[in-house]
């Protein structure tokens, strides 16, 4: 268990893609001296912070998140995520050119329908509720077809108050014959989850300049809970899924 550090090299940014979070896509310059493609995305510390903390926990609970590296940007730290060169879902369905109507809501329930057959879907689902994500959209779902990779934490642990209490991709499965399967195989992963991992990713968070932002006792809080959370998130057949 790590957090990376890595300096920006100067005028590498270039727009990462069709998200909203003003993510750039970068070189970085690592402890060793050599060079890693990422992505950037400058912010508070606070989101910084709860950036490199759920990268480093979600790692450490085997969930496939790109490496993150606490990155120096100029005179501020910046988060960073090594860009591994998978497209996300809503670009694998080609979601952002469809206009409204038939072709898209059939090319939003394909993508949801991937989204929730992915090996590590299940685990992703019982980590977005340990660590309070509501934020699953499809377009942080990255897939090359064959492997799959998880991104984006800046709403989590508590940051996303502002958005609906959602577990995205448990609401995903509704209505679906993988709604089943899919809830027991998250409680499964949900009940494995090291117990001992955020109080140890904070030990780590704490030798950095990010500090410590009390995330270990907010994430141990909903362990605690966990397996009531997930069952209480899967939904009847008539749920919806808004702003997948």
């Amino acid at each position: 268990m790590k957090v990376h550090t890595a300096e920006l090299v100067a005028g590498s940014e270039t727009p990462a893609g069709d998200g909203v979070s003003g993510a750039l896509r970068c070189v970085l310059r690592l402890s060793d001296r050599t060079h890693r493609a990422a992505v950037l995305k400058r912010g508070p510390m606070d989101e910084v912070a709860a950036e490199v903390f759920a990268a480093v926990l979600l790692r450490a609970w085997s969930l496939p998140v790109p490496d993150a590296y606490l990155v120096t940007d100029g005179a501020v730290l910046s988060f960073g995520s090594a860009d591994v060169g998978y497209p996300n879902l809503k670009q694998v369905l080609g979601l952002n050119s469809l206009p409204p109507g038939p072709a898209r809501e059939a090319a939003l329930g394909i993508a949801m329908e991937l989204a929730i057959m992915l090996p590590t879907a299940p685990l992703a689902a019982a980590c977005d509720e340990a660590i309070e994500n509501r934020d699953r959209n499809l377009g942080n779902v990255l897939w090359d077809g064959q492997s799959e990779a998880w991104i984006d934490h800046a709403l989590a642990l508590g940051r996303g108050q502002h958005q609906r209490d959602i577990n995205k991709l448990c609401a995903m499965t509704a209505g679906k014959p993988e709604q089943e399967r899919f809830t027991r195989a998250a409680i499964a992963q949900a009940l494995l989850l090291d117990r001992a991992f955020p109080s140890e990713t904070e030990d780590v968070m704490s030798a950095t300049a990010t500090g410590v932002h009390g995330h270990a006792a907010f994430v141990a809080a909903r362990l605690a809970s966990l397996g009531n959370r997930l069952v209480a998130r899967f939904p009847a057949a008539a749920d919806l899924l808004s702003n997948p």
